[in-house]
């Protein structure tokens, strides 16, 4: 996956979720890969609902953030129409969590997004599903103009992701080639041994 901060998108704002500038904020960095998006984060006391367990609403800000990289990476822009969690387990604080996003739908106006919350061995704490209204052209060209370069980051990120689906498309089609070479090894008659040769030659004679 493509690693945004590397490639040159401006964090330096006040996003509650991924502004560097923000000094209470989340400072969440992102991977993405076509339709996806993904990040890890550890909540600290800060972050606290019951004592020992990650406030609903840092919970949901985390799910919503990255469900919306999952689609703002690839130069679109769009707010939150609607969102809805279910929390499966209590999420704790100090352990490092796996968010992760997916594009399901979209259409002419909006987009549909499904992500979950997990932890580092893959338990399911909390999932979520969002509709993104996409942002009218207008003011879509008057947010670019607040942030640097953005038309040119985004590119960036495109390339990347490209390659990447490349790269995973050609090693798929190696692996698809040694099978079939493997299969076609199987199909194939074993070799008659020495002693089988000898007595058809001597059948022959």
């Amino acid at each position: 996956m493509a690693r945004l901060s590397e490639l040159g998108v401006d964090f330096e704002h006040w996003c509650f979720a991924c502004g560097r500038a923000n000094p209470h904020g989340l400072h969440l960095e992102f991977e993405v890969a076509r339709d996806r998006a993904m990040t890890t984060f550890t909540a600290t006391r800060e972050h606290t609902g019951y004592d020992g367990t990650v406030h609903g609403g840092i919970v949901t800000a985390l799910l919503d953030e990255t469900m919306g990289w999952a689609i703002f990476h690839e130069g679109v822009w769009g707010v939150t129409g609607r969102i809805s969690v279910a929390f499966r387990r209590p999420v704790p604080v100090g352990q490092e969590l796996r968010v992760s996003a997916a594009v399901t739908k979209r259409t002419h106006r909006a987009i549909e997004t499904q992500g979950t919350v997990a932890s580092a061995d893959g338990t399911v704490l909390a999932e979520g599903d969002a509709l993104f209204l996409v942002m009218p052209e207008e003011r879509r060209r008057e947010l670019e103009q607040r942030y640097s370069r953005v038309d040119e980051a985004f590119a960036r990120v495109r390339q990347a992701v490209a390659a990447e689906e490349r790269e995973r498309r050609a090693i798929e089609s190696r692996g698809a080639s040694s099978t079939s070479g493997v299969e076609a090894a199987r199909r194939r008659p074993p070799k008659a041994g020495r002693a089988e040769r000898e007595e058809k030659e001597h059948m022959r004679t």
